[in-house]
């Protein structure tokens, strides 16, 4: 029977749809499940054409130079030394099959992941978005996906123990998956902040995580002296280059300094810390309205998930790859009018833009370009103005609720006022001689 899900406040309860939906649904899945198919293949025969006329997975070979040890790669020790020591105790196919289907398992859970903050309804619409937004992440064209980069395989696991956290109510994989991926990237440690803002307790647990995650990077130099120095070495060079500053507005900001040839970093620091701090009480804020029943969870979390990613001071094209599809489910319910249908010739308007803007942009990137850097600057505006209009959507489904508890309160409490008022002191307290 098929389920959908409601927000009770202490976690997620499934409830059974009534027949005839579910009938309904099901006939509308085997109808169209071929132009699903063929997008899917798309996507395969897409992936084969890279590998051939394009330079295709480019992170991918930087991994495989380092295990040949002909190159160094930008991650800690505790990373790096038992995972090449075991590759390399394996037939090179061996590795590079296990790398492939781990890469690509990890893509097909994100895209599972963000099919969980769907209503039924949505994801047979997602069901097409979802091949195609593999070449737009964060809603814009980008070959990330050919990159082979592991953060694919790092948002995975995260992601999937994520999604156990939040039907489960327990947290203990997930806080486990982070201090594995934290090894890897650091910077994953803000999404520490998935459980605080989902479920109930979970600070001491969230705070011990990071504490343990940079405990962690802070033994390294004391491990591994040498090879630590080298690999902060890389990070600082990296933290100087254009091209690493990536979309995240503070990132954007190090980047106009750059430009400038002005000192950037105290001001960027700065900044960070003003921003997070800001946006990180704007998503406490909100997720109380969710533990309260006032938000639904389908509401709630992609929401959330955009806002957690906005928390990383480097929102790299994968990193904004991961919440794709809640960004895209948030863009279609921006395009739903007040009784909750799409209106077509606004999505047809929104789809006509977002291709000619993809256009433009694909061409000032490889053709001619006038701005550089564009797609950093482009894609921070669609983050934030994507997740201002999911907290606009859920301030205005938490206003629709208010009523059905505070018109009860406000009742009560002039019935109170008007009992005070009424109340006589000589009348009610009896007197000393009687």
């Amino acid at each position: 029977m098929l389920e959908t899900t409601q927000n009770t406040g202490a976690g997620i309860r499934s409830i059974p749809l009534k027949p005839y939906a579910a009938n309904t649904l099901l006939a509308r899945v085997r109808t169209y499940r071929w132009g699903v198919a063929l997008l899917w293949l798309g996507v395969a025969v897409s992936m084969v054409c890279f590998a051939l006329f394009m330079d295709f997975a480019c992170d991918g070979r930087d991994y495989l130079k380092a295990l040949r040890g002909e190159g160094t790669l930008a991650y800690s020790p505790l990373f790096l030394n038992p995972t090449l020591h075991i590759a390399r105790m394996m037939p090179l196919w061996l590795v590079v099959g296990l790398f492939g289907l781990a890469y690509c398992g990890g893509w097909l859970i994100q895209l599972w992941a963000g099919m969980q903050c769907a209503t039924p309804e949505e994801r047979r619409i997602l069901r097409y978005a979802a091949p195609v937004l593999t070449f737009f992440p964060g809603l814009l064209i980008s070959d990330v996906i050919a990159a082979g980069n592991l953060a694919y395989i790092l948002y995975g696991i995260v992601l999937l123990a994520m999604v156990v956290g939040w039907r489960r109510q327990n947290w203990t994989w997930f806080y486990l998956a982070i201090l594995a991926v934290a090894c890897v990237k650091i910077h994953l440690l803000t999404m520490l902040a998935i459980p605080v803002l989902c479920a109930k307790r979970q600070w001491w647990r969230a705070v011990a995580t990071g504490v343990a995650g940079v405990a962690l990077y802070a033994v390294q130099p004391l491990l591994w002296p040498q090879q630590f120095q080298a690999y902060a070495h890389t990070l600082q060079g990296m933290s100087h280059s254009r091209r690493d500053f990536g979309c995240a507005p503070v990132g954007n900001l190090a980047r106009v300094l750059h430009l400038m040839q002005m000192p950037y970093d105290v001001l960027c620091l700065v900044f960070y810390l003003v921003f997070a701090a800001g946006l990180f009480g704007l998503l406490f804020w909100l997720s109380r309205l969710y533990r309260e029943g006032r938000i639904r969870f389908e509401s709630w979390a992609p929401v959330m998930l955009i806002g957690v990613i906005l928390l990383d001071p480097r929102v790299q094209s994968y990193d904004i790859a991961a919440i794709s599809l809640p960004m895209a489910l948030l863009a279609l319910r921006m395009l739903r009018g007040q009784d909750g249908k799409l209106w077509h010739p606004l999505v047809w308007g929104a789809g006509a833009a977002w291709l000619v803007l993809n256009i433009v942009q694909e061409v000032n990137e490889d053709v001619v370009t006038v701005l550089p850097d564009s797609w950093k600057y482009l894609e921070m505006a669609i983050l934030l103005g994507v997740f201002a209009s999911g907290v606009r959507m859920l301030l205005a489904e938490a206003a629709v609720e208010r009523p059905s508890l505070v018109v009860p309160l406000a009742r009560e409490l002039r019935s109170r006022a008007q009992s005070l008022e009424d109340f006589d002191p000589r009348k009610e307290v009896p007197s000393m001689a009687d």
